[in-house]
């Protein structure tokens, strides 16, 4: 049986693939750093991942490895940049799938495509263009999954939190929502393939941060209608066509899963 490791084990995507990977094939191991684990059948292991002894220890003995570990606000550039050169460099040789973000966009536009230059205006967007560059770098034939706003788990995630608690979401902006086991089915299919370089796994629906908000369950006679920054993307919908071609996962739209509730 072939051995996965997946960093971030216990954020929301982390946990629904150590979940889902079993089921696949899988002998799972994960890493957690700050968040304990809850014990549910894989190997887990407490480590800080910017230190590249720690990721050669956890990478050891592995078969593949999705990254998804992060970290959005103090501390990012050294998670997300430092932590990934240590990842990708332990992983040198093994199947590597490194999990990035939609805001490495300016969002000036919108349904970005694989092949578009990144272009981030915020720092954690500095810090995921970094991070992919990074990848591509050292770990030529890794994959880069750049995604979005990801819900819909066993367990609220940060997007239905912030939709029953926010107070004002932005009525232009817009995103390609996931459905996080709709992703994870993916990122599992993927780990077989040769595919590399950037892959975008988005939902099919592209709608504003206020919708998405408002399907999540947010109150519309309660929340503001706000508009965006000029610090901010505006559109960074993704164009997922080249996923839907080489997947056979279908990733639906925030409409189509949120109507089922």
């Amino acid at each position: 049986m072939q051995r996965l490791l997946v960093t971030g084990g216990c954020g929301y995507l982390g946990r629904e693939l150590v979940r889902r990977a079993p089921e696949r094939g899988w002998r799972v191991r994960a890493t957690w750093f700050e968040q304990p684990p809850r014990r549910d059948g894989a190997e887990w292991i407490r480590a800080d991942l910017r230190d590249p002894e720690a990721a050669s220890r956890v990478v050891a003995g592995m078969d593949a490895v999705v990254h998804t570990a992060y970290r959005q606000g103090a501390g990012e550039w050294d998670t997300n940049v430092a932590g990934t050169a240590a990842v990708a460099e332990a992983a040198r040789g093994l199947r590597l799938v490194h999990l990035s973000t939609d805001l490495v966009f300016d969002g000036t536009r919108g349904r970005y495509r694989e092949d578009d230059e990144p272009a981030p205006l915020s720092t954690y967007g500095r810090s995921k263009a970094e991070a992919e560059r990074i990848v591509a770098s050292v770990h030529g034939d890794a994959a880069i999954v750049r995604t979005s706003l990801i819900y819909g788990g066993v367990e609220p995630g940060p997007q239905e939190r912030l939709a029953a608690n926010g107070t004002q979401f932005f009525v232009d902006e817009i995103r390609s929502p996931v459905q996080v086991g709709d992703l994870a089915d993916a990122l599992l299919e993927l780990l077989p393939t040769g595919i590399a370089g950037p892959l975008h796994l988005g939902g099919a629906d592209d709608l504003s941060r206020y919708d998405f908000a408002v399907l999540l369950g947010a109150d519309p006679t309660r929340v503001e209608r706000a508009h965006t920054r000029p610090d901010r993307a505006p559109d960074v919908s993704l164009d997922s066509s080249l996923a839907a071609s080489v997947l056979r996962t279908r990733l639906r739209g925030a409409y189509e899963v949120l109507s089922k509730r």
